[in-house]
């Protein structure tokens, strides 16, 4: 699967990952993006399972920025998994990208419900998933608030904001729910502390979880070959 037609421009700004995928009618926009974030949206990847061993990384390819205007075919509205298939293709076919799967055990987190039981309210209406992110009164703590969002979004997030180990969904929730998760990310907690931060294990309490440490496989994505991307 792939776009019908794409356009690669370099990103106009100094702001990384300045808007989101947007996707009207058959239409896709991704602006600001790095190469490293592309990969990321395409293989719906995580920055710790994505590597760079077995290529040279130079800076005008890696800390580049662009800009992605695509077509599907047709006039019908791709969904989001048609989207990333048809992003693989144009990283392959643009950037010249190959890749490689590989396993490796590593320390997590493990997302899971609290004896209490989950605190999660199902969203009552079937409509796009969306977080929005606000800083707190207190200069200290980030206002996340999902709107119709699986566990999955917020495991996703946590490992966002928390960088020293991936977070893993193992709650078992299914569905999607809206609630508001206030966390303290790590940037701001790891040279300083204050009495305001609030860490994960206090901010997914709130919400009826809990966090177990735990080790497990997970699937890295390997990177051996990348250009810049080719004329439009």
């Amino acid at each position: 699967m792939a776009f019908e037609v794409a356009s690669i421009h370099a990103h106009q700004g100094s702001s990384f990952r300045s808007g989101p995928l947007t996707v009207s009618g058959p239409l896709i926009r991704l602006e600001g993006y790095t190469v490293f974030g592309l990969v990321m949206d395409a293989y719906h990847l995580r920055d710790f399972q994505l590597a760079f061993r077995s290529v040279a990384r130079p800076d005008d390819i890696y800390d580049a920025m662009y800009d992605v205007v695509a077509r599907g075919f047709g006039n019908k509205v791709p969904s989001l998994g048609e989207v990333r298939l048809m992003l693989q293709s144009l990283l392959a076919d643009r950037f010249k990208l190959r890749v490689h799967r590989e396993s490796k055990e590593m320390p997590l987190y493990a997302l899971q419900v609290a004896k209490s039981g989950s605190k999660l309210k199902p969203a009552s209406a079937e409509r796009p998933c969306s977080v929005q992110t606000r800083l707190a009164a207190d200069g200290r703590n980030n206002e996340e608030t999902f709107s119709a969002c699986p566990v999955e979004r917020l495991a996703d997030r946590l490992g966002n904001l928390m960088h020293d180990r991936p977070f893993l969904d193992q709650t078992g929730l299914i569905g999607n729910y809206d609630f508001r998760l206030v966390l303290t990310p790590e940037y701001r907690s790891r040279n300083q502390s204050n009495p305001a931060d609030v860490s994960p294990v206090t901010a997914v309490g709130e919400l009826g979880l809990k966090l177990a440490p735990e080790k497990a496989a997970v699937e890295i994505f390997v990177v051996d070959h990348l250009e810049k991307p080719s004329g439009n």
